[in-house]
C-alpha cells in the first residue's frame, strides 16, 4: 500500500515528532513509520523477512493459532493494515511471538474488538521501555494499534477504543 492510500481518517497523531533514538519516524506530519521494534528479549523484528511496504522493511511476527503458525509481515506504516503471510479465520485469537527467539509478546491492555482481544507490546528502543512502544491486537483481522513514543508522539488507530489502564 502506498502512503497515499493509508487510512488517515482513523489515525490520530499527537506530538511534533519522535524521540531521539526511538525506532519510529513521522513523515510529512501525517505518517508514522516504525523503523525498528524490539521483542522482550531485545531482537529487532523489523526486516526479519523480505517484504517491504512503500520501500520500508516489514515488521515480522511469528503468529499461530495452535493448529498452524508462520511468519506474518506487517506494514510498518501506521494505518496501513497490509500484511503478508499465512491466513487465519477472522476473529481468531493468536499467539504473537518474536520470529527470532519465539518469546511471546507481553500484554499491554484489552482491546475493544471483542471479549478476548488483547494488545501486545513491542518496544521502539533496545531499552525495552513501556514509554516507547507499539501495541498490536492479537485477534486476526483487528487493526487497532497504537504507537507510544515517550509522550512526544502518540498515534492511535481507531482512537478511544482501547484503555491502557485496563490491563489483563
Amino acid at each position: 500500500m502506498a502512503r497515499k492510500d493509508v487510512d488517515r481518517k482513523r489515525v490520530r497523531i499527537r506530538g511534533r515528532g519522535a524521540s531521539a533514538g526511538a525506532g519510529v519516524r513521522l513523515l510529512d506530519k501525517m505518517y508514522v513509520v516504525v523503523t525498528k521494534v524490539f521483542c522482550p528479549q531485545g531482537h529487532n523484528v523489523v526486516g526479519t523477512g523480505s517484504t517491504k511496504f512503500d520501500g520500508f522493511d516489514a515488521i515480522g511476527l511469528w503468529v499461530g493459532d495452535g493448529k498452524k503458525e508462520g511468519l506474518v509481515e506487517l506494514s510498518p506504516i501506521h494505518g496501513d493494515g497490509s500484511k503478508v503471510g499465512p491466513e487465519f479465520p477472522a476473529n481468531t485469537r493468536l499467539s504473537l511471538r518474536c520470529p527470532i527467539c519465539r518469546v511471546e509478546l507481553p500484554g499491554f491492555a484489552r482491546c475493544s474488538c471483542g471479549p478476548h482481544g488483547e494488545l501486545r507490546k513491542l518496544y521502539l528502543t533496545d531499552r525495552l521501555d513501556d514509554t516507547h512502544m507499539v501495541a498490536l491486537c492479537d485477534v486476526w483481522g483487528c487493526t487497532r494499534s497504537r504507537v507510544i513514543d515517550g509522550n512526544d508522539l502518540v498515534s492511535e488507530w481507531l482512537a478511544g477504543h482501547i484503555d491502557p489502564t485496563d490491563t489483563p
